[in-house]
């Protein structure tokens, strides 16, 4: 129904004049019953469509949307959502007409090899390095042990080893876990036929699927060879440096020493070295001082002394009778321990190397396992080599069991041969060549007191050799010192 009002206005010069309003629709009760029907229609409607539509993968978004700022729920959305959408990409692709590999059954298996360290960036899977593992988890895709669907990660077979190795460090026996296809003829054959020739593979052992290779090492035993002429005492007192061939750098805080490179005349005379059997004897004696837990932070970078991670156990050490090799006379040094830092074992030998040619006590030894900080430095990496990993405790378990056990004896034949082929010989060569073990000598003879001040006929560590807490340690850049033999993210050598 329509109507029409009229409305009074009193305008400014109080002239009464009287307008039409505009039409105004006034619903009637049937059309407000009318109207109420369709709002309640509209309302139902609303409600089953939300209902009919609404999905997990709603919901998710719904949450991730309006939830944001709550702790933990957004990042725990987002792996779910990219969980799911990755199975809804494999089950695309499930419904193509492409053909899938056939899947086969794989084996929890442990996997010896050996590698000459040269040329690498160390042991694990390292993006944009050169890596041992990243050519042997090739060699497994191209010998069909791994499948093709697993082939563009690692970690789909679970892959482990049981100690890390640093830039350039070699292995005699190291260890790794993985799933494997094993139900292929030659399978070891095939593996090192697609490996190139520093790295072998010795065979493989099925293990029980919760195996891994890391935690259930009981220890390691390393390897260090040394040419004897490092313990020929030091033409001029050890801690008499030259103050012409230092410079510092105050906006980086380096010191950079300039470092004398040796000559061939000078190396001709220094091979020529014949260890003593006093001297020998005197240097085992300093190896047994390791024996033992102490706390290694001065053996690494990094490390407060209160950190109990610091806290290492060395079961043994053996310093073999020395061995002319191409007219240079060599020791070996075996460290057995349970695990290792960081450059630990490489400032072990160091630190033997310089008490004895300067002629300090070896109770200093003893003093480095203080809460008292000084530096050490580490010995060349080129001596260095992993020789085996200890599965002890794995062993016996399998043996009660009847399975069969981890064991690097039943290829010893073939392991030596190749540490004279590819690991001695690289060492041999390389020390011939770079005159190595020297030059890392004349860089640590260029030191100043304040950095080795411990070294002395007292054995007393003095006030300016110790590492105030919080004080930057001063770095030193030398080219002859292979103070950037190291990849920092190969961190353990275990």
């Amino acid at each position: 129904m329509t109507t029409l009002k009229k409305i009074k206005i009193e305008s400014t010069n109080e002239v009464e004049t009287t307008i039409e309003a505009e039409k105004i629709i006034v619903p009637s009760e049937s059309t407000e019953k009318e109207a109420s029907h369709s709002k309640k229609r509209a309302m139902e409607d609303s409600q089953s469509s939300r209902k009919r539509f609404t999905t997990a993968k709603d919901r998710r978004e719904h949450l991730n949307k309006n939830f944001r700022n709550r702790k933990g729920n957004r990042d725990d959305i987002n792996r779910q959502q990219d969980r799911n959408n990755e199975r809804i990409k494999i089950e695309d692709k499930g419904d193509s007409n492409e053909s899938k590999e056939p899947r086969k059954p794989k084996k929890k298996v442990a996997v010896l090899v050996g590698f000459c360290g040269t040329g690498y960036q160390g042991m694990q899977i390292n993006r944009n390095a050169k890596t041992i593992e990243e050519d042997l988890f090739k060699a497994f895709v191209a010998a069909g042990a791994v499948s093709k669907d697993n082939s563009d990660d690692p970690k789909k077979v679970g892959l482990m080893r049981a100690a890390r190795t640093d830039k350039g460090v070699h292995a005699a026996g190291n260890l790794i876990s993985l799933k494997m296809i094993t139900d292929i003829p030659n399978v070891v054959e095939k593996i090192n036929e697609n490996l190139p020739d520093q790295i072998r593979m010795w065979g493989f052992v099925k293990v029980i699927r919760s195996f891994h290779a890391k935690t259930l090492c009981d220890s390691r035993v390393y390897e260090y060879l040394l040419p004897t002429y490092v313990f020929i005492l030091p033409e001029k007192e050890f801690n008499l440096v030259l103050s012409n061939s230092i410079q510092s750098d105050t906006a980086t805080q380096k010191v950079f020493v300039d470092v004398p490179t040796a000559t061939s005349e000078e190396m001709i005379e220094k091979r020529k070295y014949r260890i003593s059997q006093e001297t020998i004897e005197h240097v085992r004696q300093g190896f047994q001082e390791y024996r033992g837990t102490h706390n290694y932070h001065n053996y690494t970078i990094g490390r407060s002394p209160q950190e109990k991670s610091c806290n290492r156990y060395i079961v043994d050490s053996q310093v073999s009778d020395p061995k002319i090799i191409n007219d240079v006379e060599w020791i070996t040094i075996k460290i057995h321990g349970q695990s290792f830092m960081l450059h630990q074992i490489r400032k072990m030998v160091s630190l033997i190397v310089m008490i004895v040619r300067t002629g300090t006590p070896i109770s200093l030894i003893a003093k480095t396992f203080t809460q008292v900080k000084i530096n050490i430095p580490k010995a060349p990496a080129l001596g260095l080599l992993l020789e085996r990993p200890v599965f002890d405790s794995y062993n016996r378990k399998a043996r009660d069991q009847g399975k069969d056990v981890i064991d690097y004896d039943i290829y010893q034949d073939q392991i030596e041969k190749f540490k004279d082929n590819f690991i001695y010989s690289k060492i041999f060569e390389e020390e011939i060549a770079e005159n190595t073990f020297q030059n890392w000598l004349n860089a640590v003879d260029q030191h100043t007191e304040r950095d080795y001040g411990y070294l002395n006929c007292e054995g007393i560590i003095p006030e300016s050799s110790i590492v105030k807490h919080g004080e930057r340690q001063k770095y030193y850049d030398q080219a002859v010192n292979n103070e950037q033999d190291d990849d920092e993210n190969s961190d353990n050598e275990d």
